[in-house]
């Protein structure tokens, strides 16, 4: 075999070479520009996503439904924390550990919550369905340390009541908020 069909099999005849030359050359600001163009992209995605990924709510529930629309003056201080941290946080409480749920949420005695303290109800219970005492709580104990002042006790006693009587909440009078809803809601008032 020459030398010349020997290039010819593996492709590194002269002409190749100097087209890989050409290539191997090119590709280094190639893939300078491809590296730069995807890091440029991601910042951009990041930057773009990042309202919904960080997306704490600091409205009424009314003013939930309405959008993310523009006001005037200073946008409230959404503050709020969550079940655990209430749950480990227990000395940081505005309310005696061992106030009963009941004592504060209007429940019959019949209510799957009668039973149980603020305390108990952040520690995941089974009749407590999609959590909404857990998060209840915690709301509540951020109304009261006055980290939601968007959020009154007055409002999250009501959506207690108002879905033990009829199942739903209604924020406003065209929508009904099931368990799962009012939880999405609660989870996202907390900072």
């Amino acid at each position: 075999m020459t030398t010349k069909d020997s290039q010819e099999q593996t492709g590194n005849t002269p002409a190749s070479h100097a087209a890989s030359g050409q290539l191997n050359s090119a590709n280094p600001s190639r893939r300078h520009f491809t590296k730069a163009s995807l890091g440029i992209s991601g910042v951009i995605l990041s930057l773009a996503s990042r309202p919904v990924l960080g997306n704490v709510v600091c409205k009424s529930p009314s003013g939930f439904l309405s959008g993310n629309a523009s006001t005037h003056g200073p946008q409230p201080v959404c503050q709020g924390r969550s079940p655990g941290y209430w749950k480990n946080h227990e000395n940081s409480w505005p309310v005696a550990t061992d106030t009963q749920f009941s004592s504060v949420f209007p429940a019959p005695s019949s209510s799957v919550y009668a039973k149980y303290t603020l305390l108990q109800l952040l520690t995941p219970q089974k009749d407590d369905k999609h959590n909404l005492g857990m998060h209840l709580v915690a709301a509540y104990l951020n109304a009261v340390s006055g980290w939601t002042p968007f959020l009154t006790t007055e409002t999250i006693i009501a959506m207690f009541s108002e879905w033990q009587s009829k199942g739903t909440f209604s924020p406003t009078a065209t929508v009904q908020w099931t368990a799962p809803d009012i939880v999405n809601y609660l989870k996202a008032t907390q900072a």
